[in-house]
């Protein structure tokens, strides 16, 4: 018993002497640390105010009662002047990036003719490397951003950048420090490419496609890689986008985004559908085959045709039953590396989904071991959901955030084509 309480008080002793020794560390050390701290804040400081030179503060978002612009863009935090070097210098941090957990931080400056001096990265909280030459692109750029392109395989990070940037150019023009510059037809083309078909790209809004040779009246253009369809670049005196589609959709559009397809030549537009016809798949046998999984027996699917939709949906048909009228469609978002999902859905006449089926629904599940799902319980959710009830939180995989982004855009997609197809728009 003794040499149990001896042992006892020889360990307290000694826990005792190292709580001391740590305290003595942490008092000696302590005021090291703050030292150091306060040496690199000022290191901090000289270097911004060596960049910054005799900047004249115009905006600061923590102050807005100093701030003489008027800033809308929640990316932008702060403007400077410099009068001596002609220069405007902003701060913007966005959270749009690949993550959307901590910001990007950007250092843009401007000089006084409107043209980019240079653009750097601060701090970053993305897992995925820009190229070299991806920041050093913007460089001499004009408001435009012409020549600057997303960055493959970085497209949520890089279009982050991208449009924080413009973001920023916006300021400086809204509060009339410069004026903007004015965008060729070709690069107005170009810009409204992913908002006349949606299709082709991806949720970051850049192409996911395989580009077209120059043929006829058409300069080049894209397949989708989805299958949803071309875009054609036309140059026949007259400069104009034209998107074509599996559903039967020829659509073109001039450089002001206005849709000219009724006033557009028939033969032109014969053209157009009979280059897409050359350059598309047809994946009708395999979407049918598959379908037949969420139909009942004995179904006969008749395909129809959706002239007004460009979305992820590239197949759609009608089944008559005895209980009415079944609306199948085939959808492919694109999901995790931009790889094409295969999604299935039957709707009843009332826009409600009845049967559901997705090929896979997590891409190379091998590499990934932070998502949940209760793969039966999740399709079992989409069935009875409709237009009016279906929230982005209703396809939300935890830890799978492109599958979850895929499954969003091909339901919504659905509920369009749906719309489009009965006249029943929710």
């Amino acid at each position: 018993m003794k040499k149990v309480l001896l042992s006892v008080l020889c360990l307290a002793l000694l826990l005792a002497v190292m709580a001391a020794g740590v305290l003595g560390v942490n008092a000696y050390t302590a005021p090291i640390v703050a030292e150091n701290e306060r040496l690199a804040e000022e290191a901090r400081l000289a270097a911004e105010k060596e960049k910054l030179g005799d900047s004249v503060l115009l905006f600061d978002r923590e102050k807005p009662e100093e701030s003489t612009l008027e800033v809308t863009a929640e990316t932008v935090q702060k403007v400077y002047a410099d009068e001596s070097k002609q220069v405007y210098t902003l701060s913007l941090a966005t959270f749009q990036g690949y993550t959307k957990e901590l910001p990007i931080e950007l250092t843009l400056i401007v000089d006084y003719e409107g043209r980019i001096v240079s653009l750097s990265v601060d701090s970053t909280g993305e897992t995925k490397e820009l190229s070299e030459d991806f920041l050093p692109s913007f460089e001499g750029q004009d408001s435009t951003l012409a020549e600057v392109q997303l960055v493959a395989g970085v497209t949520f990070s890089s279009s982050a950048i991208k449009n924080a940037v413009n973001d920023g150019f916006n300021t400086l023009i809204d509060n009339g420090l410069f004026a903007a510059a004015e965008k060729g037809e070709d690069q107005l083309l170009n810009e409204l490419l992913p908002l006349v078909f949606p299709g082709l790209v991806n949720k970051a809004g850049a192409v996911q496609g395989e580009e077209l040779a120059a043929s006829g009246s058409a300069a080049g253009g894209f397949k989708a890689l989805n299958g949803s369809g071309c875009a054609w670049f036309v140059d026949n005196g007259q400069k104009l986008l034209a998107v074509c589609t599996p559903l039967g959709g020829v659509s073109l559009y001039d450089p002001a985004g206005e849709n000219v397809t009724e006033s557009a030549d028939a033969a032109l537009i014969e053209e157009l559908r009979s280059l897409t016809a050359e350059n598309l798949d047809d994946n009708s046998a395999a979407q049918l085959k598959a379908l037949t999984r969420v139909l009942p027996e004995g179904a006969e699917p008749v395909a129809v045709e959706i002239p007004g939709l460009a979305n992820c949906v590239t197949g759609a048909w009608t089944v008559e039953t005895e209980e009415g009228t079944l609306y199948a469609f085939a959808a492919n978002p694109y999901g995790y590396a931009n790889e094409v999902m295969q999604v299935y859905y039957v709707l009843d006449e009332t826009g409600a989904i009845s049967a559901f089926r997705v090929s896979e629904l997590i891409l190379h599940s091998e590499y990934f071991s932070g998502y949940t799902l209760d793969e039966a319980a999740y399709k079992e959710n989409f069935v009875g959901m409709t237009a009016d009830s279906f929230t982005a939180e209703d396809t939300l995989i935890t830890g799978a955030t492109m599958s979850s982004d895929a499954m969003e855009t091909a339901t919504r997609d659905v509920f369009e084509a749906f719309g489009l197809l009965t006249g029943n728009r929710g």
